[in-house]
């Protein structure tokens, strides 16, 4: 019995697989901009190159722009969606509320989770330090880190300070003293993250107004 030979014919029908490393997938897409995290925040954004990225990710530097097309891209992406989680949780940590102060006072709280729980978000907002790169789409990182602050400027406003306190000072203080903690909280210290929001928040009510103190009559 002759055996069918194996022709072009045969290895044609045969369904071509294309690499493992060259597919795409959200869970290589989140590997990719976790490592990208980490380096900006480690090394700065001109200190890391694709080939440190991609080593970093487990991927092949030809394959990572299958995802990004540039390192400047997989900057916006990273820093969109670190803003993009920030506004989700805060927005949620308010939703209920009406009374101005524990409103901020809420989501103090939900961005220090979100900052010190994770390390995209951690590594993008604190230190500014891209901004001012001369890159072709920095002011779209300027665009995307003032639409989130509008969230805390609309808090601000709600507040019933005294006519002396500077509302936009207010906030520039507040926002670097919550984006500050990553440099000095520890997990292993003496204040949770949740305690570490409230200590802050504690700190801005001492902004708000004192009640006078009625002084009482001297008998005549």
């Amino acid at each position: 019995m002759t055996m069918p030979k194996r022709g072009a014919g045969a290895r044609k029908s045969l369904p071509k697989k294309a690499p493992k490393k060259l597919r795409r997938g959200p869970d290589r897409r989140k590997q990719i901009i976790a490592a990208a995290s980490e380096l900006f925040a480690s090394r700065g954004f001109e200190g890391t190159s694709i080939r440190d990225i991609a080593a970093a990710s487990g991927v092949l530097s030809g394959s990572l722009y299958y995802h990004f097309p540039s390192k400047e891209d997989l900057l916006f992406t990273v820093h969109q969606e670190s803003l993009t989680a920030m506004r989700r949780e805060v927005e949620a940590a308010i939703v209920g509320l009406s009374e101005p102060w524990q409103r901020l006072e809420e989501a103090i709280v939900a961005h220090c989770k979100v900052l010190l729980g994770g390390s995209v978000t951690r590594a993008i907002l604190t230190p500014p330090r891209y901004y001012y790169y001369k890159l072709p789409g920095a002011k779209k990182l300027v665009r995307q880190r003032d639409d989130y602050e509008q969230i805390f400027a609309g808090l601000i406003d709600e507040l019933p300070l005294p006519a002396a306190c500077d509302r936009h000072a207010f906030r520039l203080s507040l926002l670097g003293a919550m984006n500050w903690t990553v440099f000095w909280y520890s997990a292993d210290g003496r204040l949770s993250v949740e305690q570490v929001g409230r200590q802050i928040a504690l700190m801005a009510r001492g902004a708000a107004p004192k009640p006078l103190k009625s002084t009482p009559r001297k008998p005549r």
